[in-house]
């Protein structure tokens, strides 16, 4: 009777985690057919060959991108140096990239950008916030641009309790941000288990001095995020695109 109890429960485990394997491939169009597409003016960029991660691109057309991300389960092309932030000048006619010298009191050793976006002030000074993993933990750093040295000044580490996991990040004024946290756990192996079971524990997030706050929550895996020309609508994708309104 032991045994049969025992042989029901492994089988009804199986069919389990079968069931939402396949439901895993659904939601993801695993299974879809992919075809090779000869790019046409597209051309690597020489200076990214350890990858780049996301882009910020402000008025001037300068463009931010955070290159070097190491995360569990991802293939890293240089898993034993540092991350780094480029600079591109989109006005150029063969743009170029360069990696922006940091200063300050950080880590560059621990380097794991992220997700990243800019905010301008009054006086024209260019804010960066990035998503940071050092030692596979999340915290946001504020950089300050200096154009003129082409270089980054580090201002502050931000930390808290639900800034756990993020993947993206759009700055509304100083210091006040959304973000997105792709997973509720840190360990890989629980959060393999979050995907196969489909847990919606992930959620988006505000940031502020006066207050940190879940926004948006119940999704499989909340991704990178964006903000509308008014500020009144977000889009993050969460294995679907889905607007929030602010």
């Amino acid at each position: 009777m032991g045994k049969l109890l025992v042989l029901t429960l492994l089988g009804a485990g199986l069919a389990l985690i079968g069931e939402r394997l396949v439901a895993l491939r659904q939601r993801t169009n695993a299974s879809r057919e992919v075809r090779s597409v000869e790019p046409r003016s597209c051309h690597l960029i020489e200076g990214l060959e350890n990858g780049s991660e996301d882009i910020d691109i402000l008025p001037s057309g300068l463009a931010f991108i955070s290159s070097g991300l190491k995360y569990p389960g991802m293939p890293s092309f240089a898993p034993n140096e540092p991350g780094q932030i480029f600079l591109m000048d989109l006005n150029e006619q063969n743009p170029r990239v360069q990696a922006l010298n940091i200063s300050g009191d950080f880590d560059k050793a621990s380097f794991n950008p992220h997700g990243i976006s800019t905010f301008i002030d009054e006086d024209k000074t260019v804010y960066l916030y990035v998503v940071n993993h050092p030692h596979m933990k999340s915290t946001v750093e504020k950089f300050k641009f200096e154009e003129q040295q082409h270089s980054l000044v580090h201002l502050k580490t931000i930390k808290h309790e639900l800034l756990k996991s993020l993947n993206d990040i759009v700055v509304l004024g100083p210091e006040q941000f959304y973000a997105t946290r792709d997973h509720y756990f840190t360990n890989f192996f629980l959060v393999l288990l979050e995907i196969i079971l489909d847990l919606r524990w992930s959620h988006v997030l505000f940031y502020s001095p006066r207050e940190v706050k879940v926004v948006a929550k119940g999704f499989s895996s909340a991704n990178g995020i964006t903000v509308s020309l008014d500020k009144k609508y977000f889009a993050s994708r969460m294995f679907y695109l889905r607007s929030l309104k602010s």
